[in-house]
């Protein structure tokens, strides 16, 4: 490949770096000192589009050093810019730092070491898209604190449904709670004449049949319940549907896009529901 900017010494390393994305990773397309999107100055060493439709960028250099590129993180975290950004460097004979490689994960940087075997991955990357979420586990009660924590990470490793999935699931059993308190404290609708009451399980029933029958019945009380209101039982009802969707894979650059945001607007409003809830609880 061709470098204008990369000094002559490094020319060989990323080669090394550009076959290795191709023959073991499968990333298509190799481009060398590039604009990786038209809204960023940005040019990495090397970059091409991964079969998971994430852009796979590199920057090879002498060591593993990443404070030039937080600025480029911010980017493409903001702009929400699917990318999986790594840093590589040539081992040497004196041992690299590791908090050089640690801090370079932390930020959601990938690191790669080439040796005379060829590349070795250190630390895989983060997806930067997935990485500017709002979601503070201090928001939370203390009893939830660790699952909110292993949502954040498990959707900044790159299974964003299934960080979803966790928040979902807090959801849930608050909302059953909430519902079950509701109808303990006659907050529900007497039977019509020739209705018949519901055998459901307000426990382990069906989710979203639960929340159907709660509908149906629940009358709004501002005084007793003064926060569980239409909007926010059609918000709880909203989640049912996000959570019944099955993930299916983006077939290009611009649905990758499109979902990693779908997702974080998921993400937050999940966050944000769960606070609400919360919130409702100890009204009830």
């Amino acid at each position: 490949m061709l470098y204008k900017f990369l000094p002559d010494h490094l020319h060989s390393t990323a080669d090394q770096v550009a076959e290795y994305l191709g023959e073991d990773r499968g990333v298509a397309g190799i481009k060398a000192e590039t604009q990786i999107e038209a809204a960023l100055q940005y040019r990495p060493t090397i970059h091409g589009l991964s079969p998971e439709k994430y852009i796979i960028a590199v920057e090879v250099q002498d060591t593993p050093n990443t404070t030039s590129l937080d600025s480029v993180i911010l980017d493409c975290a903001t702009r929400a810019i699917p990318v999986k950004l790594f840093v590589a460097f040539l081992s040497s004979a004196s041992p690299v730092p590791h908090n050089l490689i640690e801090s370079a994960h932390k930020k959601g940087l990938g690191v790669i070491e080439i040796g005379q075997a060829g590349p070795r991955v250190l630390r895989e990357a983060f997806p930067l898209s997935l990485l500017g979420f709002r979601l503070d586990h201090k928001n939370f009660p203390k009893k939830l604190r660790g699952t909110l924590i292993e949502a954040g990470n498990t959707f900044r490793d790159g299974s964003p449904a299934k960080g979803c999935a966790l928040v979902y699931d807090e959801i849930e059993d608050l909302s059953r709670t909430l519902i079950k308190r509701t109808k303990k404290k006659k907050l529900w609708r007497k039977l019509k004449p020739g209705e018949k009451a519901s055998k459901l399980n307000l426990d382990d029933g069906p989710w979203e049949k639960v929340l159907e029958l709660f509908e149906k019945f629940f009358v709004v009380n501002g005084k007793k319940a003064p926060g569980l209101t239409s909007n926010l039982i059609h918000r709880i009802a909203a989640v049912t549907a996000y959570r019944n969707q099955s993930g299916h894979k983006p077939k290009s650059l611009s649905e990758r896009i499109k979902r990693d945001q779908e997702m974080r607007t998921r993400l937050e409003s999940a966050g944000d529901l769960l606070l609400d809830l919360i919130e409702v609880a100890s009204q009830v």
